[in-house]
């Protein structure tokens, strides 16, 4: 048995992804500091180059640091869905090699390559191969790890890039870890590594040297986990912490949102742009939450449980309307919004007409309809009635009154 006949699972990350599509399309921008994002005075990093992160650039921050780091930075506005389309591009190459996909973002995903080895050989071969034809068919560099567990691959396939490929051979798990800063674990976030490095505990391999006691002390209830991780135990393989995750989406505006009818507006795109990534991930919800930014920085976060899972663009949007609604007063003027689908649980069909029970079938059909349009043709491609915007630029009178409408078109 070689070193890594175990390791059947595998982390596929796109290298700086949003970046790389923009220096694809314009092979110009090749070389350059290149950064994905709005150029305005409160304009934030999307995503950089390397040649940007070279300079110290990083994504989500302001614009106005990046371009002090470089005065020849090129800021390329997003183009979400070319993002999504490429993104549709990578799992379907991945899905020839494997069925058992775990996408957790729109540039990265675990495989569980357990069967397909026989067809397609060790997990060395297995993932240049991917990385091969992600490159050939989509000129597109990506990195990939490999381990026995997600974990071990994901931090694996960190170390690898850009454009690289890390393996990890069950044995060497331990090894591979301990000179890590504990920082690289899931679950060790800031307050837990200030609380470590009082112990003197800065890498993986002192971690896992400590007392249980002061480690629970140091992480919370997550130290069993943690520790077994550190000593390279874990086996937690693909589909077990989708009820971790969520789905969500944001945007900073250039002006602020005054008008209630316009916040309305964007809160009911998010709103169908976060139900239609479930529905492509055959995930449903049973919590939602909106964020707010006003002009002065103050940040709210509300969320709503609901009384069953959903994938629907018209529940989620009801309850994050709702939710919006009762903080007006608070906040009459929005610079940031955002919604969010949490409490994520695998489905393979949701009764969607169920769902929507006392509001007709129409729903069904519309987000259907919706969905294709979208896999086919962009986000762009159909929308509600009560998203457009009149000739002046105000939004439609059908922004008092969603529903589903046989006319339903946008631009």
């Amino acid at each position: 048995m070689s070193g890594t006949e175990g390791c059947t699972i595998l982390h596929l990350d796109m290298d700086a992804f949003f970046a790389s599509i923009e220096i694809r399309d314009d092979p110009a921008l090749r070389g350059l500091p290149v950064v994905v994002g709005g150029a305005g005075s409160r304009g934030v990093v999307a995503a950089a180059s390397y040649p940007a992160r070279e300079r110290g650039i990083r994504s989500a921050m302001p614009m106005v640091t990046a371009r002090r780091l470089a005065r020849d930075l090129v800021i390329v506005p997003p183009r979400i869905d070319r993002y999504r389309e490429v993104s549709a591009q990578v799992m379907d190459l991945l899905r020839e090699v494997t069925p058992a996909i775990e996408q957790i973002s729109v540039d990265e995903a675990f495989l569980d390559i357990s069967g397909a080895r026989r067809l397609f050989g060790s997990s060395e071969q297995i993932a240049q191969r991917l990385r091969t034809r992600i490159r050939e068919e989509l000129d597109l560099p990506s990195s990939v790890g490999g381990s026995v567990s997600r974990a071990v691959a994901k931090i694996a396939s960190a170390r690898a890039k850009p454009d690289g490929m890390l393996i990890v051979p069950s044995e060497q798990t331990a090894a591979f870890l301990s000179p890590l800063p504990v920082g690289v674990i899931s679950g060790v976030g800031p307050k837990a590594q200030q609380a470590l490095e009082r112990l003197g505990v800065r890498t993986v391999g002192q971690l896992r040297d400590i007392p249980a006691g002061a480690l629970r002390r140091a992480v919370g209830p997550q130290a069993p986990m943690i520790a077994r991780l550190a000593a390279g135990e874990d086996r937690t393989g693909l589909g077990t912490r989708v009820r971790d995750r969520s789905v969500g989406t944001e945007r900073t505006y250039e002006e602020d949102l005054v008008d209630p009818a316009e916040v309305r507006r964007r809160l009911t795109l998010m709103a169908d742009e976060v139900s239609h990534s479930l529905r492509r991930s055959h995930l449903a919800a049973r919590a939602v939450s909106v964020k707010l930014r006003s002009p002065d920085g103050t940040t709210i976060t509300r969320s709503a449980t609901m009384d069953q899972p959903t994938a629907s663009g018209e529940r989620l949007r009801e309850h994050v309307v709702a939710l919006w609604e009762r903080e007006v007063p608070r906040m009459p003027a929005v610079r940031l919004a955002g919604v969010r689908a949490e409490r994520l649980q695998e489905t393979s069909a949701q009764p969607a007409a169920a769902e929507l029970s006392g509001r007709g079938t129409g729903w069904q059909g519309l987000e259907s309809a919706m969905d294709r349009a979208r896999d086919r043709f962009g986000s762009g491609s159909l929308s509600r009635g009560s998203t457009l915007r009149a000739p002046d630029g105000t939004p439609s009178d059908g922004a008092q009154q969603d529903g589903p409408r046989d006319d339903a078109s946008g631009t």
